[in-house]
């Protein structure tokens, strides 16, 4: 199986590329693909590493990280994002590359740095429809 690994700069693609080569060898892993590669569906999976790395949030790396994943989405290119630390963030992108039987945990990160608008508006739709249910017009 051949997998890319994307991110900006500071996100942890590189250290999550090597986790990777380490625990699962068998795997092609690259975490610099070539933009034709990408192109060619030269991979089997593209990962995208979270902006959720102490440190890794600034305005700079959220304008790249935002421009990276437009340019995915204008490519028709479908991904996973891989959030979480240390032994964590090894063991989501393992779950994205191999689904286990079961849902997949709850993501716990914080929602105001998630930036996805259909996240948001299913999110507010879900608490309106919640508060509606629970005090119901007379």
């Amino acid at each position: 199986m051949r997998i890319a690994i994307l991110g900006v700069p500071g996100s942890g693609k590189t250290r999550l590329a090597q986790e990777l080569r380490l625990h699962l060898p068998h795997l092609q892993v690259s975490d610099n693909p070539l933009p034709a590669e990408l192109a060619t569906g030269h991979f089997d999976l593209i990962l995208l590493t979270g902006l959720d790395l102490p440190g890794c949030s600034t305005d700079m790396q959220r304008h790249a990280d935002t421009e990276l994943r437009s340019e995915l989405q204008r490519a028709g290119l479908t991904y996973g994002v891989v959030y979480g630390q240390g032994a964590q963030r090894l063991h989501q992108a393992q779950r994205l590359i191999a689904p286990e039987d079961g849902p997949l945990p709850r993501w716990t990160g914080v929602c105001e740095k998630c930036a996805d608008p259909d996240c948001e508006y299913r999110l507010f739709t879900a608490l309106k429809r919640l508060r509606a249910a629970e005090h119901p017009v007379s």
